[in-house]
């Protein structure tokens, strides 16, 4: 896959995080409400309300997983001249065989 394939389809991961995110967060939040119920609106349900907590840490462990490969694909995007000038220079001395 070429570099910018690459990095769209980091982006689209870290943008598919945020959205699952507040998905799972609104489910949780949901899940809440329903276990407590309204004065007025509906009747509380504790089941329910732990049915939507769990789907809500599914999302959000799924979630976890998705940044996770997006960020390692964009690490692997480094180029050499971005790294630091000791780890430049610790590489060349691992790459240089010595003569004795």
């Amino acid at each position: 896959m070429a570099r910018t394939g690459t990095i769209a389809k980091s982006v689209l991961g870290i943008i598919g995080f945020v959205s699952l995110l507040f998905c799972g967060v609104c489910l949780a939040i949901m899940g809440l409400a329903v276990s407590e119920g309204g004065p007025h609106a509906f009747k509380g349900d504790v089941r329910i309300g732990l049915i939507f907590v769990l789907i809500a840490l599914a999302l959000i462990f799924g979630v976890i997983f998705l940044l996770r490969g997006s960020i390692r694909r964009l690490r692997s995007l480094r180029q050499p001249h971005a790294l630091s000038e000791q780890h430049a220079q610790k590489r060349a001395r691992n790459e240089t065989p010595s003569i004795e």
